[in-house]
């Protein structure tokens, strides 16, 4: 293992899809080192990501596999643009078509998820009723996009992990104008915040409230910052946008938004206070909904 080699997003994503390979070929590590004449070690830290994988590593596991031309190619090219992305960017105008990766692929790694919510609620609390009215809303270019998608076995495995611990822990900031806006309308706002109340006694999950007294902090948004148990994974921050979402890898562009983080949590009300809060504000939404109030779309 190459000392002080950090995988980053690009080169995790080559390993997924060759330890996808493996398993749809149904091949044991002994059967490919007999193929591809290395050790089964170097196929095992390859597809989790541990080690630089290179493009004629991609050549040679895909023909040990058997997978054709067009499944290869994108992997080929993410192996290449994982040893700079930038530079390869910048040399390819961003034509290259290289694997990818989802929101939920790299979530799934993390050990520690800290989410700073200042204007929706993150998609992993959602009840249906809050999704659908948030999707509602949304241009069809953005909702088509599915930032941030959770499926139902990745959302079940995610809340299971955190209800069971120690596997995974996450930290979440809310800003009080996420209670005060009723999505959907106040019952659907209602039921929602019930659901968070419960989802934040969970064991391994810490929600803090933000209350409006501490001000406006420049430059704030949402945002969401992994962090992994391999020391080969550094943190990695995600930002929601309009067009795509946006990962930021160096620890020039991470440090604010983890510097923000620490300054949020010190200064919001304690998890303890945040739940009653919670709850209070759920069942005021309840009390104060007009008769035979609807949800809203």
């Amino acid at each position: 293992m190459p000392k002080g080699f950090k995988s980053n997003l690009q080169n995790r994503a080559v390993a997924r899809a060759l330890a996808l390979w493996r398993k749809e070929s149904g091949l044991s590590l002994a059967e490919v080192t007999d193929r591809v004449k290395w050790s089964s070690a170097k196929t095992s830290m390859m597809q989790n990501g541990l080690v630089p994988i290179t493009d004629a590593d991609v050549m040679a596991l895909a023909l040990a596999y058997g997978i054709d031309e067009l499944r290869r190619e994108p992997v080929f090219w993410g192996a290449q643009r994982a040893r700079d992305p930038r530079t390869f960017d910048a040399l390819t105008g961003g034509t290259a078509s290289c694997v990818g990766w989802t929101y939920s692929e790299v979530e799934a790694e993390a050990n520690y998820v800290r989410v700073v919510a200042l204007d929706v609620l993150p998609p992993l609390v959602w009840t249906p009723e809050y999704s659908e009215a948030v999707r509602g809303v949304q241009v069809e270019a953005v909702s088509e996009q599915g930032h941030r998608h959770y499926s139902d076995d990745h959302r079940a495995e995610m809340l299971h992990q955190l209800g069971h611990g120690p596997t995974l822990r996450m930290d979440l900031v809310l800003g009080q104008a996420v209670l005060r806006r009723p999505v959907g309308g106040a019952l659907v706002m209602a039921d929602q915040l019930f659901q968070l109340g419960s989802f934040a006694q969970l064991p391994g999950v810490r929600v803090f409230l933000a209350p409006d007294r501490l001000g406006a902090f420049a430059g704030m948004t949402s945002f969401t910052v992994l962090s992994f148990r391999e020391a080969q994974f550094d943190d990695v921050v995600y930002l929601d946008s309009l067009h795509r979402g946006t990962w930021l890898e160096s620890e020039t562009e991470r440090l604010p938004y983890v510097e923000s983080f620490e300054r949020l949590t010190s200064a919001a009300l304690p998890a303890a206070v945040t739940t009653g809060h919670l709850y209070r504000a759920a069942q005021h939404l309840k009390d104060t909904a007009p008769t035979g109030a609807t949800t809203v779309p």
